[in-house]
């Protein structure tokens, strides 16, 4: 996968590859054959705090947000809708373009701490959560929530 890396904050640079390998994994294991790419914003709180606000009604900053170009039917993913995501070619690019995810680098060193995980983890953790969205997945309801907890263990696993 391609990813353009907008960095209002900073990763160290074996962070960001850690993380390109998780997003090519993600892409092998939803089944996907074409080339893709997406843009991550890395940014601080205040920037996610006004992103969250202007697109989703939430004034508060959180740690991941997706915005995926595709539009899937109802409990369908990439993986069984390959038309819908050759239909964002880019001839530009020569990728079709998922979406942009959104990534506060305060909260996920918070959360690494938090939870007691390396860094390196949080972050492709972060990552392959905003691609799962990219892809489809979803966490509303408890039954979907179970597919996408699922499909992020599948791909953290490969790492």
């Amino acid at each position: 996968m391609t990813i353009e890396w907008l960095r209002d904050a900073e990763l160290p640079e074996d962070i960001l590859l850690k993380m390109k390998s998780a997003a090519d994994y993600c892409l092998d294991c939803e089944g996907i054959h074409e080339v893709c790419s997406i843009t991550v914003r890395l940014c601080d709180d205040e920037t996610i705090e006004k992103i969250n606000a202007a697109y989703r009604g939430i004034d508060r900053s959180t740690d991941v947000l997706s915005f995926p170009t595709v539009s899937y039917p109802h409990g369908q993913t990439a993986g069984t809708c390959a038309n819908l995501i050759r239909q964002e070619y880019d001839d530009e690019s020569g990728t079709c373009f998922l979406g942009d995810i959104i990534i506060s680098v305060p909260h996920l060193y918070a959360q690494a701490q938090e939870y007691g995980h390396p860094l390196e983890r949080e972050a492709t953790y972060l990552l392959v959560h905003g691609i799962c969205h990219l892809m489809g997945y979803d966490h509303m309801e408890k039954e979907d929530q179970v597919k996408m907890r699922h499909k992020e263990e599948q791909i953290l696993s490969m790492l």
